[in-house]
Formats: C-alpha cells, structure tokens, sequence
C-alpha cells in the first residue's frame, strides 16, 4: 500500500528546511520530521498474514467449487458427443436415429445451460472475492495509519513521510530519507503488541488480488500478479 504523492508545500518544507538530525526525528525550525514505511507496516502487520491466508483458503474453496462443475459439464459433454454419434450411426432404423437426434438436442441444451451456470457463477464468486480482499485491506489500512499517527502524537512529530511511496510521476515520492528518521520498527512493535504465537502460513509474499478466470470482473485494487485456471471448456 503506497501514498501517492506529496504536496507542494510539504516538497518545500523538505527541500529548504536546515535539518538538524535527533534519533528518530530532523527538527527544522520547530518541525519534527520521520518517516515510515507504509509498505512494511502493512505488509509485517500480523492482521495482514491472517487476512491474507483467509483469503486463500476463500480462493481454494471456490477452485474446488469451480472444477466439479467443470467435471459435471464435461461429463454432459462426453454423454452428448455419444449420443450424437449414435444419432448419425447407419446401423440404426430412421425412427432411433431421430430418437437418438432429439435427446442429443436436449442434451445441448443442458450443455449450454451448464456452461452458463459455470460463467455466472464465476461472475459472482469473482465479485465476492474481490469485495472480501477490499473490505479486509480497508480495515487493515486503518489500523496501521491509525497506528502512525499515535506514534506521532505521542512523540510529536509534524510531519510523517512514507518513504516507500511513489509520486504521480512513479518515483519515490522521498527521494532520500536518512534512516535516522525511520520509526517504522516502532510503529511495527505497537501493531504486533497483541499477535498470537502462531500465525498462519501462507504462500504469497505479498496480497494478490482475487483471481480472474477469463470472464468479466472488477479487479481490486493494489496490483500483484494472476492466478488463471482454464476458462469452461468449450461445447465440441
């Protein structure tokens, strides 16, 4: 999670102030200064581990949902393409033959319906997901700016610069912060006061967004890579 840009007057406040360094703060004129990093709070946040593996296991449910209605839609699929072939068999009478060419119809029929089935329900479990992952960062964000700010508080700082945020033109929005200003370790210590001993593992670094699997989606917010399974197999 990154702050975007900084303002005029604070890039004013930073290229002209005379800095004298303290542990922890430059005081320029009155104006205490630190930094964190926004990206390794959130990231080393021991909610952040727990929401991301409760993510996952949401993921994996709905990837085993997703293939037995795949496995049944192939199986509709094999049963159609045999009773297709029977249809066209010369070894059967006409009066079977059309027999056989009507079930097939109906036959593509549930195919059809099935394949919408399996698109819908993508449609929704994608939502879902992405909803879950939104509200989950939202209340995790808050927590850790939450944090930031009481540490500035309590040591009254003015200004608390994210040193590992990026500027609208996609560069380090600080181009150089000495580590003398960094409390990110403190503030870290504050949100992981209360962490259980044990958290849960899980197999990313990072929080990926919900899983997109070739239909229409909202993709979160907040990058990271995708995770595609085959899309419905196609009616043959």
């Amino acid at each position: 999670m990154k702050i975007t840009q900084l303002s005029g007057t604070l890039l004013a406040l930073l290229a002209g102030a005379v800095l004298v360094t303290a542990p922890g703060a430059v005081c320029a004129q009155g104006v205490k200064i630190g930094s964190v990093s926004l990206e390794k709070l959130y990231g080393d946040f021991y909610k952040t581990k727990i929401a991301r593996k409760t993510f996952e296991d949401s993921v994996s449910v709905y990837r085993k949902d997703r293939q037995q209605r795949i496995d049944d839609f192939n199986k509709l699929n094999d049963e159609y393409q045999k009773i297709r072939e029977e249809a066209a068999s010369q070894a059967l009478t006409q009066e079977k033959r059309d027999v056989k060419t009507k079930a097939s119809q109906e036959k593509l029929l549930e195919l059809r319906k099935a394949n919408q089935a399996i698109q819908e329900f993508e449609q929704s479990s994608q939502q879902f997901l992405g909803d879950q992952q939104r509200r989950q960062n939202t209340a995790i964000m808050k927590e850790v700016l939450e944090a930031v700010r009481k540490k500035a508080r309590d040591g009254a700082y003015t200004v608390i610069v994210d040193s590992s945020g990026l500027s609208s033109a996609g560069i380090p929005a600080a181009v150089y912060a000495d580590e003398k200003l960094d409390i990110t370790d403190l503030v870290l210590k504050d949100l992981n006061a209360n962490a259980p001993a044990n958290l849960p593992a899980s197999s990313t670094s990072g929080f990926a967004p919900a899983p997109s699997f070739g239909t229409p989606s909202t993709q979160p917010p907040g990058g990271g890579t995708r995770a595609p399974t085959p899309p419905p197999p196609p009616l043959r």
